[in-house]
């Protein structure tokens, strides 16, 4: 009895102790509560419509041997990373929004050149829980690539490789799925597949250009001219491509609306030769769409990084590469650094180069940072290459660094926990270089008593003349013109009183000179003249010789007279 009592014992603090300790971990954020999981779609759709048509409730039903599965996972405490269809999700329910989490988060923190802070204070998961403010309605935006809004984008476009084309997403099948794929896909809603069209369109419901079905041969109007395969030297002629097919679109003008092209490539190159882009295709495609499309916003990824949550350093994608699988942890860092170099001069380009402009901007991101406490289950079986969890992680992943901005803390980040953010209500925008460090909030009746004026990639607020100012402009230039012709008019009329002839009068050479010649013959007379008189009043008493006036003939060159008024003289 004795003996039973004490197995009892021991059995029941045993319990507790687990217990205990299971607490303790979840306090610590090592794992959650997984009471419930997301099924991925690649088990039990038979199907598009199917595929298409899930909604969160059938997500979360189970086969009754995924679930005795599930019971012998739980009771074991481990799971299989090995199996990359496993069955566990991380993300949490999707009407469950954490507002509690979002008061407290600060997407960007500012350091020493203080960049605009992005306050994240609300969040979404599903058409359900959306509540993101419009920001058209009372903000100017659009105007350049510092105030676009995801309610400005009217065309999305998809370039680059597999994971734009979504080859492998259909279960049991190496067909392109394009409809699913996290760049361009637009099968379903965001209740049945999350995806950056079917996030966008929230904002605004008319996107065009989203990839429906599978098949590498769309129509034209579904821009995604990805392929499977390709390499950072195919880009050129898939911005050809894309162009074209923009241009012919009849559903809306392109000169006019924003087109948000996303271009994913890397991942299938660093896996075929393991080494850095080509710098000069890449520019040579981004410099065709900058000449050929007027208002664009391309979203430039580099190849995925899947990472363990403790480990975030260690990229996953070396052991699914031939090149790299026998290398080590740092020859796969050196690759990855050549990227991020190739990455910012692309930038730089883009910004500061000679067909830069301020309706054409680059968000660059050398890397689709992905963690996962079970990251290898983001993969589809022996490729290097996302399956569907991996996709919604990824369209997390960017969307919330689309509206977070480069200083969205990944290290801290969980995706499974996230949910999808909102447009901060300090710079409701797309986080561009453009409004890195300031951000332009325009009302419309602000905008109708200022202007836009670009200083390099930025942009100030210039006020508008009113009309009142113009009336005042006109009446000082009137004045000053009057006040010029008053002085002006003057001076030239006292001129030309002062002269021997009109302004307008003509005189002829020869003349002109006998008359000059008259004029100094006269002064020499009447110099003499006036000689000659003194000279003889000096010498003569009074009363004697007086000259008479003399009198000067007009062509004579002397005539005199005396009279005599002594007639003894």
């Amino acid at each position: 009895m004795r003996s039973f009592l004490l197995l009892c014992l021991l059995f029941y603090n045993t319990i507790a102790a687990i217990n205990s300790l299971n607490d303790q971990k979840i306090q610590r954020g090592e794992f959650h509560d997984e009471g419930k999981f997301i099924v991925d779609y690649e088990d039990f759709s038979t199907n598009l419509t199917d595929y298409a048509s899930r909604r969160t409730s059938d997500d979360d039903k189970m086969t009754p041997e995924d679930q005795n599965r599930n019971d012998e996972t739980r009771k074991s405490g481990e799971v299989d990373e090995s199996d990359d269809s496993s069955d566990i999700s991380e993300e949490r329910e999707r009407d469950s929004v954490d507002h509690q989490h979002l008061k407290s988060l600060t997407a960007i923190k500012p350091e020493k050149h203080q960049p605009v802070a992005g306050v994240i204070n609300s969040a979404f998961n599903d058409r359900k829980t959306f509540s993101c403010p419009r920001t058209k309605l009372e903000l100017v935006t659009g105007t350049f690539v510092g105030d676009v809004s995801p309610e400005d984008i009217t065309i999305i476009a998809a370039m680059g490789d597999a994971l734009a084309t979504g080859i492998g997403l259909w279960p049991n099948a190496d067909i392109e799925f394009r409809g699913a794929s996290f760049p361009i896909g637009g099968d379903s809603t965001i209740d049945g597949l999350i995806t950056i069209p079917n996030i966008l369109r929230e904002f605004s419901p008319k996107i065009i250009g989203v990839s429906h079905g599978m098949g590498a041969d769309l129509p034209d109007h579904q821009l995604n001219v990805a392929q499977t395969g390709a390499t950072t030297k195919d880009l050129y002629k898939q911005a050809v491509e894309l162009t074209r097919r923009v241009k012919k679109l009849t559903e809306v003008d392109y000169l006019k609306e924003w087109i948000m092209i996303i271009i994913t490539i890397g991942t299938e190159e660093i896996c075929s030769r393991c080494d850095g882009p080509s710098y000069d295709h890449i520019k040579k495609a981004i410099e065709h769409l900058q000449i050929e499309i007027p208002k664009a916003l391309v979203v430039l990824l580099g190849p995925v990084h899947v990472s363990s949550f403790h480990e975030q350093k260690s990229n996953l994608l070396k052991n699914r590469c031939q090149c790299s699988r026998d290398q080590t942890e740092g020859f796969m860092y050196d690759v990855s650094r050549k990227w991020s170099r190739v990455w910012k001069d692309l930038q730089k380009f883009v910004e500061t180069g000679v067909t830069s402009r301020p309706t054409f901007g680059m968000i660059s991101y050398p890397m689709v940072t992905i963690t996962s406490r079970y990251p290898n289950g983001l993969f589809i079986r022996d490729k290097p290459l996302l399956n569907r969890r991996g996709h919604n992680y990824a369209t997390k992943w960017l969307w919330n660094r689309l509206i977070g901005g480069d200083l969205y803390n990944l290290s801290s980040a969980t995706l499974s926990q996230d949910n999808y953010f909102c447009p901060s209500v300090g710079c409701p925008y797309f986080r561009t270089y453009a409004n890195h460090v300031r951000c332009l909030l325009r009302t419309h009746q602000e905008a109708a008593e200022t202007d836009i004026v670009m200083e390099g990639s930025s942009a100030i607020k210039k006020r508008r003349r009113t009309i009142q100012f113009l009336y005042n402009v006109a009446m000082v230039v009137v004045g000053l013109a009057f006040l010029t012709v008053f002085i002006l008019g003057t001076y030239f009329y006292q001129k030309s009183k002062a002269g021997d002839h009109g302004r307008f009068e003509i005189v002829e050479e020869p003349q002109k000179k006998l008359e000059e010649a008259q004029k100094e013959e006269q002064k020499a007379l009447l110099t003499r003249q006036n000689t000659r008189a003194q000279s003889e009043q000096a010498t003569t008493p009074t009363g004697g010789i007086q000259l008479a006036p003399i009198s000067v003939g007009r062509h004579k060159s002397f005539l005199g007279t005396i009279s005599e008024s002594n007639p003894d003289a």
